[in-house]
């Protein structure tokens, strides 16, 4: 189940995971979230002129260095179809701010955050010419890793500046654990819940998490071997799961047979009941208002769920 808490953020929950599994899940995708979000971002820039990172240009209000830094802010979406590493050159000229829509990009290149600002030119008369160095990616390239690489495919350029990047999409990704007592015998489930917040709007959390899905499945398939027996038995298709029950002010109940949990209640407010040996639908209609304020983790807010889960099947709490 997903919800969309703004433009860029959603959560996402998946319920009746086995008993401990919530967090080998959940750090597991975490981590792949954060590490393998493939973005596009600037690694390598030339300006015409400007033989090295500690250069001023004059009639630009900004040094080098913090030209530098604000291009490598920069982050862009790549076609599938168009080369992974490019070369794109660019012509500023004339008195003013420059912002990133005013970059040209050859088609299957997308510009994720058009409104950054890179410059200011103070002289009608200055021209700046830029090279800049476009590829898709994923984790840090460091300097070091730069310097080697270029090294090695390439051989020294004259007046390159390397831009170290690391091609990050997502802002943050948070998990929770929840246990949920499935039901009166005591037996548990994970309910695990992902919260996915990406920096751009073109960027959905659904495709960030389905990416992290497929690489944490491919990469595990490499440890299932043909000549090897084991049990499945326990293993189930999350789809062959039972749906949850939920009773109807319609449906004939016996309320002496039927469990607490078989009520439309929040997990918080089945466990708090459960723990307090609330097990029946008839249990809590023998209590009142009071006697459950008292016990722990129930409150106001907990009282009028109950009501309105009785009221569903013409119940209520007493007093």
């Amino acid at each position: 189940m997903a919800s969309d808490i703004d433009g860029s953020t959603t959560r996402f929950e998946l319920k009746n995971l086995p008993r401990g599994f919530g967090h080998t899940l959940g750090n597991a995708m975490r981590r792949i979230i954060l590490a393998y979000n493939l973005g596009g971002a600037i690694t390598g820039m030339k300006i015409k002129g400007v033989p090295h990172e500690y250069y001023v240009i004059d009639g630009v209000k900004e040094n080098v260095v913090n030209m530098l830094l604000n291009f490598k802010k920069l982050r862009f979406l790549f076609d599938e179809k168009v080369e992974t590493l490019q070369w794109v050159s660019q012509r500023f000229k004339g008195i003013g701010t420059y912002t990133a829509e005013k970059l040209k990009l050859p088609t299957g290149i997308e510009l994720l955050n058009t409104d950054e600002f890179l410059f200011e030119i103070t002289d009608a008369s200055v021209e700046v010419n830029i090279d800049l160095r476009i590829e898709k990616g994923y984790g840090y390239y460091s300097l070091e890793y730069l310097r080697a690489r270029s090294k090695k495919e390439e051989g020294t350029e004259v007046n390159m500046m390397l831009v170290d990047n690391d091609f990050k999409l997502v802002d943050y990704v948070k998990y929770e654990v929840e246990e949920v007592i499935e039901d009166f015998t005591g037996s548990t489930k994970d309910t695990l819940m992902i919260e996915i917040k990406t920096g751009f709007a073109k960027v959905s959390p659904k495709q960030m998490l389905m990416f992290a899905g497929e690489a944490l499945a491919s990469y595990a398939k490499l440890f299932i071997f043909d000549d090897i027996y084991i049990d499945r038995t326990v293993f189930v298709e999350y789809d062959d799961l039972p749906e949850e029950k939920v009773i109807g002010v319609n449906d004939e109940v016996n309320m002496k047979t039927m469990p607490i949990d078989a009520l439309p209640l929040s997990e918080r407010t089945r466990n708090a009941l459960i723990k307090n040996n609330i097990l029946y639908v008839e249990d809590l209609e023998r209590k009142k208002k009071a006697e459950l304020l008292l016990m722990k983790g129930v409150g106001k807010k907990a009282i009028d769920e109950i009501n309105q889960a009785l009221g569903n099947i013409g119940k209520m709490l007493i007093g």
